[in-house]
């Protein structure tokens, strides 16, 4: 299969640096971030402010995967807008306009934060836990959006929390570990919907086996067909003693 030409936004961030190596050895990879990342001289530096810088690094490109954005709660006007908002529609308009074939799009559990209790799933109305979380939900609207509208391939994955298998986070807070995706899985995710065809318009939940299922990963096993291979309770065991045999 021809290697797919593949760019990476957020490149320097925690997942982004956790994608490159491997995705270096499956697609023809272009590395974009805000800042240099260390040991990467050919990241291309682009603030998404910048449409024309934008509009040069998307030539060429059959899939994006936009990992860019603020990652976390800050002032809406001065922090979130410009970022995650303005530099979200730069980037899909680029991307239009440049003939990508897909865009993936990571948002967040955070979407979904003030749920009740209990798993939840795709369909489920999402009620955000912060601003950051309910600008994800207007990025995964304007990829709904740029679907109908362009014909763009659109995949938007709501991330669990993401942290390494030396995590101490996870120890700490159980909340975390219920909602945990691992390294390895997010690397096997993503890799998925970059190269399986014939996804359209889908959104799904991305975690690795915890406790019980806060976020749903149904989506995964059929839009995919995947299974996480991690589980929190292997990971911890001194944590989860019921579960070992």
């Amino acid at each position: 299969m021809e290697r797919l030409n593949v760019l990476l936004t957020g490149a320097g961030g925690n997942i982004g640096k956790v994608l490159t190596p491997p995705f270096k050895e499956w697609f023809n990879l272009r590395l974009l971030d805000k800042t240099p990342i260390e040991g990467e001289p050919d990241t291309i530096i682009v603030d998404l402010q910048d449409r024309p810088a934008l509009d040069q690094a998307m030539q060429g490109i059959d899939v994006v995967l936009h990992l860019a954005a603020y990652p976390n709660e800050a002032d809406f006007l001065e922090v979130l807008v410009p970022n995650n908002v303005v530099g979200l529609y730069n980037t899909f308009e680029a991307a239009k306009g440049a003939g990508v074939r897909r865009l993936i799009f990571a948002s967040t559990v955070q979407t979904i934060g003030n749920n009740p209790p209990g798993t939840v799933r795709i369909g489920d109305l999402p009620n955000p836990w912060t601003l950051y979380g309910a600008t994800k939900l207007l990025g995964e609207a304007m990829g709904r959006q740029y679907h109908h509208a362009h014909g763009l391939e659109f995949i938007a994955v709501r991330i669990g929390a993401f942290q390494p298998y030396d995590s101490d986070v996870m120890r700490k807070w159980k909340g975390t570990r219920d909602i945990w995706l691992s390294p390895r899985d997010a690397v096997n995710i993503f890799r998925l919907c970059i190269e399986k065809p014939d996804l359209k318009n889908e959104t799904l939940f991305a975690s690795s086996i915890t406790e019980w299922e806060r976020m749903d990963r149904t989506p995964l096993r059929q839009i995919l067909g995947y299974t996480p291979q991690d589980d929190i309770r292997q990971l911890l065991p001194e944590l989860y003693p019921d579960t070992q045999s």
